[in-house]
């Protein structure tokens, strides 16, 4: 079972080699085009939550940003090896249970990404949009959200 802890600038060189390591191994494109400095920025004034193995080690980290009422999460990444261990489950559980009753979460998810998107229904989001075209390939994304109290 991971241990998570909020993410600061300190994480980015392990968010970095997370993400470089996911784009490798991708068959989808991931959304937005996350630089070294727009992860920093993102670390820096927004939020994050990392899952850690027993070693310490960054497995999954999500990045979110929040509104009133609203939980976004920007970008949410797993180590390749680390690919279907429940890292990526467990850190989306751990941030619904620290939504409020009243604060929705929203995410976007290319829609050939079956595995990812069978994730996040088994959590309990709702397919609530489509932008068409919207990745590099051409691809749409699904915009899903997720209600305390559904």
């Amino acid at each position: 079972m991971p241990s998570f802890k909020t993410l600061t600038s300190s994480h980015l060189e392990e968010c970095i080699a997370i993400l470089t390591d996911l784009e490798n191994h991708y068959e989808h494109p991931i959304g937005g085009s996350w630089t070294k400095l727009k992860l920093m920025e993102e670390l820096r004034d927004h939020y994050g939550l990392g899952a850690f193995d027993d070693e310490g080690r960054l497995t999954a980290y999500c990045l979110y940003r929040k509104a009133p009422g609203t939980r976004e999460i920007m970008l949410l990444a797993t180590r390749f090896q680390t690919h279907r261990s429940g890292a990526m489950r467990s850190l989306i559980r751990s941030l619904i249970e620290d939504l409020s009753e009243n604060e929705q979460l929203w995410l976007e998810v290319h829609a050939g990404n079956l595995p990812a998107i069978a994730l996040y229904e088994s959590l309990g989001f709702k397919l609530t949009g489509e932008r068409k075209g919207y990745y590099s390939d051409g691809g749409a994304a699904l915009l899903f959200e997720y209600k305390p109290l559904q």
